[in-house]
């Protein structure tokens, strides 16, 4: 016969119920040797535990879905990893999901979890289904990674658009740079608060920097290379008042200007600046390197998703809700200028 949960807890020493509290991730219950010698017991033996009666026990799977708009997007990459590595570390299983930014798809993902008795939702929400999300949140934990969304009430981890693109503005100021555009995905017909944040910033922060000539320009528009490359064309054109730094909103937009900037014959940094919101692995590697403002995106989905076991767990503990917003940093590469 297999090795049951009554023979973990004989050669453990331990009493079954401790053996199911490890197995429940609800480690605040016995001390670090206990659960290490658990641990090290269920290895040895080859235990596995019984997920299915296990669920239809304690009415958990001890499993959690993430929710986002493109698992293609490297901002998103970084944050499911973070909040793997957590869940792993908790013992949770996570589920992915690829919303492809369609509401629809969000709603019904969340729809078909529900009933499977997933324990919480790590949502990177498109903002459609703020009264949908807000219900669920009422009886199944949720956590929005990447975005704050007062609408809907729930824990949150974000970041500080205003202090990234402020950041971001006064390096390309520092450099000389007085005429910036900055693109961004549309954001007047599309509810998407980091993007309405950024564009705020932006505005706010050029209108109160005190230098003489400084003209912006707030580029709306979707993540195509064609209409990007339109765009880009009619500021570059420009005769007077031209552009000499672009500014892209997040790490899609950038990586596009920088690939049709490069199409165009655009020499960076000599003939235009760019820079971009979010850092990705590989922009280093371009040539030139591009400079951008840099989110924890790794510990901002390891602390979501600590966030969202601690909720699942202990449910009426933390008040709620429960508000994370991280600084971002400067990484500043030759894209704009400088020297290094």
């Amino acid at each position: 016969m297999p090795p049951n949960i009554n023979d973990v807890a004989r050669k453990a020493g331990v009493s079954k119920s401790t053996v199911s509290q490890y197995l429940s991730g609800r480690y605040e219950y016995m001390g670090a040797d206990t659960r290490e010698r658990i641990k090290e017991i269920i290895e040895s033996i080859g235990y596995r535990p019984n997920a299915l009666a296990r669920s239809l026990k304690n009415k958990s799977t001890n499993s959690v879905a993430v929710i986002v708009s493109s698992v293609l997007n490297p901002f998103f990459t970084s944050i499911i990893r973070g909040a793997e590595d957590y869940c792993k570390k908790a013992g949770f299983n996570l589920i992915l999901c690829n919303a492809d930014g369609d509401p629809a798809k969000e709603r019904e993902y969340i729809e078909t979890l529900l009933p499977k008795q997933i324990d919480g939702f790590l949502i990177a929400t498109t903002e459609q289904n703020n009264d949908y999300i807000r219900n669920v949140d009422k009886h199944t934990p949720v956590v929005l990674a990447g975005r704050n969304v007062p609408d809907i009430g729930t824990d949150a981890v974000s970041v500080n658009n205003f202090s990234g693109i402020s950041m971001g503005v006064e390096h390309l100021l520092s450099l000389g740079h007085r005429k910036i555009a900055l693109f961004v995905l549309p954001y007047s017909t599309i509810k998407a608060t980091p993007r309405s944040e950024r564009v705020q910033a932006f505005q706010t922060v050029m209108k109160d920097r005190d230098h003489p000539g400084i003209i912006d320009w707030i580029v709306e528009v979707e993540n195509d290379e064609e209409l990007i490359r339109q765009k880009a064309n009619e500021l570059l054109s420009l005769r007077e008042n031209r552009p000499t730094a672009f500014f892209g909103a997040n790490d899609i937009m950038t990586i596009t200007l920088f690939k049709v900037l490069k199409q165009m014959g655009v020499k960076l940094p000599q003939e235009l600046a760019l820079i971009g919101f979010d850092d990705w692995e590989w922009a280093a590697l371009l040539d030139p390197p591009i400079s951008a403002v840099a989110q924890p995106t790794y510990q901002m989905g390891y602390d979501a998703a600590e966030l969202l076991v601690a909720r699942i767990n202990n449910k009426n503990i933390l008040p709620k809700p429960q508000i994370a917003v991280y600084e971002p940093t400067l990484v500043a590469r030759r894209s704009c200028g400088e020297e290094l």
